[in-house]
């Protein structure tokens, strides 16, 4: 058997969606640390909504991936029909 092919920019896709994660995980972060400086009271619901909202992230990040790939590779063939045009 062969190796397949290794995808074009499939490293690069998961840096870019992993960035997208580290923004939404500090933004997060950013909305307890605020909500807790309001008020000392412990805010359960936040951190099970917080909580919550990763959790469904993390589900997402498998096709964001995807998508920024196909936009990658999509570019790159376009790139490269018009190089062979000219």
């Amino acid at each position: 058997m062969r190796r397949p092919v290794k995808q074009p920019y499939l490293s690069k896709s998961w840096v870019i969606a992993g960035l997208i994660a580290v923004v939404f995980f500090g933004l997060e972060y950013a909305v307890r640390y605020e909500m807790e400086g309001i008020s000392e009271n412990a805010y359960t619901w936040l951190d099970l909504t917080l909580f919550l909202g990763a959790y469904l992230f993390v589900f997402c990040l498998q096709p964001i991936q995807a998508a920024i790939h196909r936009k990658l590779c999509r570019r790159t063939h376009r790139s490269d029909r018009r190089k062979a045009s000219s």
